[in-house]
């Protein structure tokens, strides 16, 4: 059983279920089950939820356009030229790992009812989001130097500014510092052989 994942530890309840489970697969084998201490395993998951809430990134950038609102299928466009590909929601592009089955570098995404209009291209959008996953993405992909050429790609190219979820505007000083948190991040990932990218961090973060 998982100890921990974005819902929370594993509590007493759910571990007295697996207990059940568990011995019912093993009567019916005719087997031993060996269980660990609940008390011990409970506060393992705690102390790892702890960990992982405070080391949970999901890093978001906002694009507002200057003047003039975007289509959908202006935003698809732009996203295509960088590489992005449709994702698997209405309205979120993302730009694929460089390995097979891995998890997305990057998502771009807006508002889910544009992109399910009767005429998408009637539909006027003033921002879109730039997200990564950090916990998902191996650091040797370099996901946050690659965010930031495309943020300003994009920003360049559909006339708009880069912005923190808050509206607040995004300096070049500002970017360099998030990188910089996102490098201890990673370090303290690595720590707990959580490395970011890996089937445990992704596991966990999920």
């Amino acid at each position: 059983m998982q100890l921990a994942n974005r819902h929370g530890a594993l509590n007493e309840i759910e571990f007295s279920e697996y207990i059940v489970k568990v011995q019912a697969l093993a009567d019916a084998l005719g087997a031993t089950p060996d269980f660990p201490a609940m008390r011990d395993e409970v506060a393992r998951a705690r102390e790892l939820d702890q960990f992982a809430s405070a080391h949970d990134a999901q890093l978001a950038f906002t694009l507002r356009a200057m003047q003039s609102a975007w289509s959908p299928g202006y935003v698809h466009q732009q996203a295509a030229a960088l590489g992005f590909v449709p994702g698997s929601l209405p309205g979120r592009t993302v730009l694929p790992g460089s390995s097979p089955g891995s998890a997305p570098l990057l998502s771009l995404m807006f508002d889910s009812l544009a992109a399910l209009a009767e005429d998408p291209e009637q539909t006027a959008l003033r921002e879109v989001n730039l997200l990564l996953d950090v916990a998902h993405v191996p650091q040797a992909e370099q996901p946050y130097q690659r965010m930031r050429l495309v943020a300003a790609s994009l920003a360049q190219t559909m006339d708009g500014i880069l912005t923190d979820d808050r509206g607040q505007l995004l300096s070049p000083e500002a970017l360099d510092s998030i990188g910089n948190d996102l490098e201890t991040l990673y370090n303290d990932l690595a720590s707990r052989e959580l490395h970011a990218g890996s089937a445990l961090a992704r596991r966990l973060f999920s």
